[in-house]
């Protein structure tokens, strides 16, 4: 049962990570830091971040469901686009921020745990 629940709360790792990544094609490119380099503030805020812009696109997801025309279809989109740039900003991240940490979390496993880990303790509070 614990392995059936990682490998569930890993999948919505990886869904939150890449939900969502276009509010980066707005960010200028950043390289990806080393993980080293990234401090705790910086992976709170990427985990608050991606957690909220998870939300958004299970919503968006049903919202879709719902759309009658593609007009209806892109509106949302746009809209959701926004709010998850938003989101990272509220954060305290700038969007090349954020997906510069994806990436960094997408390259280091370690980086990666400690998201999983963190994302799992914010999920329970």
């Amino acid at each position: 049962m614990r392995v059936l629940r990682n490998a569930l709360l890993s999948s919505t790792v990886v869904a939150a990570l890449a939900a969502f990544a276009a509010p980066t094609a707005v960010a200028q490119e950043q390289p990806a830091p080393p993980s080293e380099a990234l401090s705790e503030q910086q992976v709170t805020a990427f985990v608050d971040a991606a957690l909220e812009v998870q939300r958004l696109r299970s919503e968006l997801d049903s919202q879709l469901q719902a759309a009658e025309s593609p007009e209806e279809i892109d509106r949302l989109r746009q809209e959701a686009q926004e709010q998850a740039t938003e989101a990272v900003e509220n954060s305290g991240l700038s969007p090349g921020e954020y997906s510069a940490i994806v990436d960094a979390a997408n390259q280091d496993p370690q980086l990666y745990a400690m998201i999983v880990d963190l994302m799992q303790q914010r999920r329970v509070e």
